[in-house]
């Protein structure tokens, strides 16, 4: 049994910090995503962990527990609510500058519906009141929330409200999935599909764990269309894809043995989520990766998914058929030198910069007004809320 070390927040919330710690309690994370309706949003946690470089930017969950004293706080059944951040540490040292490394709110704020807005903000204002300068907190609201109940009288606030595109409803057939999607889409998945089949003895394997090793995964990505360059990435990909609960695994491959596509992720429920996908190099007039995506659909469908999260985004014309999340960003502030520095910093760079581009603490702390903290959410000036269409995809922001 993993041992963990709580620090109390007060009243019923406690923190717990470090990468083991918080992977210790995935499981129980899982269960509490599945009590939320938020399915998926706690799997993979120890890629996310290890790709936010644990050193620099070491994780904080913040928990609400239904009895705080008992002797085991931690048990799955008495977690109500989560919430995952990440601190900027510089030299090993301590920023105080803590953010969601997710911009789209999928995986960041674990609550029901009705309460994650509130308690999202009272996670973030624990973290102020233990000595926090930032806190930067994304996640998927409703309309007409109310705030938390315990305002921080002399701390900044900002929030403003977003639709992004981020998931696809499907049907429970593949054919009526497809009437639901755009004239284009619906021609592509079905013709590219069709064409290449017709001239080729095309396999789709609906489970390739055991069929690859991580040595192979690594020729075959040497030979796609855009090659990860990093090893350390390429291994935790290959690694939740296997052997992570929850992962798969799937590709095409010719009748010969030769693999021409792979796309790996993680299903919980009735979620499915594509993290990534490989499109071998040579089989760009086929529409390779279209094929690979219309036997996936197919296959997701069948084994009953009614949501799919493409992690990341696509380029795909598929992305015009998403579903419109609301989604929210709330900061909290201290006004200190540090803050400030902070802010004027986001604030000057080149909003077409790769910085400003990836860094969703940098975007928000440019674009987003301040002001003193209000009792009630609700009563923000109409100035503070803002909204969009669209919204950086989750898989291109850096924390």
């Amino acid at each position: 049994m993993p041992t963990f070390s709580l620090i109390s927040l007060g009243e019923d919330l406690l923190l717990i910090h470090g990468r083991q710690q918080v992977l210790d309690l995935a499981p129980a994370l899982q269960q509490l995503s599945s009590r939320t309706g938020q399915f998926g949003a706690m799997h993979w946690l120890e890629y996310f962990l290890d790709t936010a470089r644990p050193l620099t930017k070491p994780p904080y969950l913040v928990l609400q527990v239904q009895h705080p004293k008992t002797a085991d706080p931690l048990h799955p059944d008495n977690i109500l609510a989560a919430a995952l951040f990440f601190e900027y540490c510089v030299a090993g040292l301590r920023t105080g500058v803590f953010c969601t490394d997710d911009a789209v709110g999928f995986r960041t704020v674990i609550a029901l519906p009705e309460e994650r807005g509130r308690f999202a903000e009272r996670a973030a204002a624990a973290l102020l009141k233990n000595g926090a300068h930032i806190v930067l907190t994304t996640f998927e609201d409703l309309e007409g929330e109310e705030s938390a109940h315990e305002p921080l009288p002399g701390m900044l606030l900002g929030y403003r409200h977003r639709v992004v595109g981020r998931m696809l409803t499907l049907a429970p057939t593949y054919d009526e999935t497809l009437s639901h999607l755009g004239r284009l889409t619906r021609r592509n998945l079905r013709y590219y599909r069709r064409r290449l089949v017709s001239h080729l003895d095309l396999n789709f394997i609906a489970d390739a764990r055991a069929d690859l090793t991580f040595s192979e995964f690594m020729r075959l990505n040497a030979a796609s269309l855009n090659p990860v360059r990093r090893n350390r990435e390429l291994w935790l990909r290959w690694r939740s894809s296997c052997r992570t609960a929850g992962g798969f695994l799937q590709g095409l491959r010719t009748a010969e043995g030769k693999w021409l596509a792979l796309l790996g992720g993680w299903r919980h429920e009735t979620m499915t989520v594509l993290h990534w996908q490989l499109n071998v190099e040579g089989y760009e007039r086929d529409s390779i990766g279209i094929v690979m995506r219309s036997f996936f659909l197919e296959h997701e469908i069948a084994l009953g998914a009614r949501k799919m999260l493409m992690y990341g985004g696509t380029p795909h014309s598929i992305r015009y058929s998403f579903d419109e999340d609301s989604i929210a960003d709330l900061l909290l502030c201290r006004p200190t030198l540090r803050s400030r520095i902070l802010r004027l910093l986001a604030q000057s760079l080149p909003p077409q910069s790769i910085l400003a581009r990836r860094n969703h603490l940098l975007q928000t702390l440019a674009v987003l007004p301040m002001a003193g903290y209000s009792r009630r959410l609700a009563r923000l000036a109409p100035s503070m809320r803002q909204s969009s269409s669209g919204g950086s995809p989750a898989g291109e922001i850096t924390v």
